[in-house]
């Protein structure tokens, strides 16, 4: 567990036995009462965010209510948004290809299945990027076998 230590305005971050190396704690950790009685807070490692627009950046920590924190939200860059969505729509296009490399033998001259309604679904699965949403909103087409429950 992460504490921070504050004295002064100073914050000194650390894992809660090398800040209290002579202290014995039960294996949970320092109570809340201890953090309290020796100017302590625990340490968060994460904070809310959009993570479209925003990302975490490592910082030096800082006292924010109840928590220590060592990260802070900053705005994406464009670029990385942009790289955010081509990234996604890699993913998309690569599930995709994985779909359609599951059910080639559905075409093939012997093979038992309804070769009809596989193409439709296998033409379902090729216009994905076509459609409105791509690569945010995605509805994947449900295979002919597919049966709910």
């Amino acid at each position: 567990m992460l504490i921070a230590k504050i004295e002064n305005d100073t914050i000194t971050a650390g894992d809660y036995r090398d800040l209290f190396p002579n202290t014995s704690f039960p294996p949970s950790g320092p109570s809340d009462d201890f953090l309290s009685e020796n100017g302590c807070k625990k340490v968060n490692l994460f904070k809310d965010y959009d993570h479209k627009t925003q990302k975490l950046s490592p910082c030096d920590p800082y006292e924010e209510g109840e928590w220590v924190y060592m990260v802070q939200v900053e705005s994406k860059t464009q670029e990385e948004m942009d790289a955010d969505r081509a990234s996604l729509a890699a993913n998309i296009r690569a599930e995709r290809a994985r779909l359609l490399a599951k059910c080639d033998w559905t075409q093939l001259a012997d093979s038992p299945a309804d070769k009809q309604a596989w193409a439709i679904y296998r033409q379902e699965l090729r216009d994905i990027p076509d459609q409105a949403g791509f690569p945010d909103n995605v509805v994947w087409p449900k295979d002919p076998d597919w049966v709910a429950i």
